[in-house]
């Protein structure tokens, strides 16, 4: 089972060490009802250490089926090795994918009032930088 934290309309799914063809099954299965009940979702990848093209695969169907129904998938906290792969494989043209937590969520706020900030935050997806106003 996925442990997930609720954050302002946005899901964050703690992913396991590893998806691949080992997990994939209950790695779909476990996200299903979480996508059916929520359009904005943040993988923490903060614990993967594997990811194969079957993993691969995977994350890009939490994709496809979150932005066929109005929604969007992004990732936060990958490691060196996992950042290069995905880079490798040209996910991150494919979905945006963040440094840290913080920046993640408040991608998802961009036009919107930042609590506790009272700024904009402008986000230029093409080169990752940020700016608040």
């Amino acid at each position: 089972m996925l442990r997930t934290e609720y954050v302002e309309g946005v899901v964050i799914v703690q992913l396991p060490d590893g998806i691949s063809h080992t997990n994939r099954r209950a790695f779909e299965k476990d996200m299903e009802p979480i996508m059916d009940e929520n359009s904005e979702i943040l993988f923490d990848m903060t614990r993967v250490t594997r990811l194969d093209s079957v993993g691969l695969g995977a994350i890009l169907g939490c994709l496809k089926h979150l932005r066929a129904n109005g929604g969007d998938l992004k990732l936060y906290g990958t490691s060196r090795q996992i950042r290069t792969l995905l880079e490798l494989v040209r996910m991150h043209h494919v979905l945006d994918i963040f440094n840290t937590r913080r920046e993640a969520l408040e991608s998802y706020y961009i036009g919107h009032s930042m609590e506790g900030m009272g700024a904009i935050l402008q986000h230029d997806h093409g080169s990752g930088c940020s700016r608040v106003w």
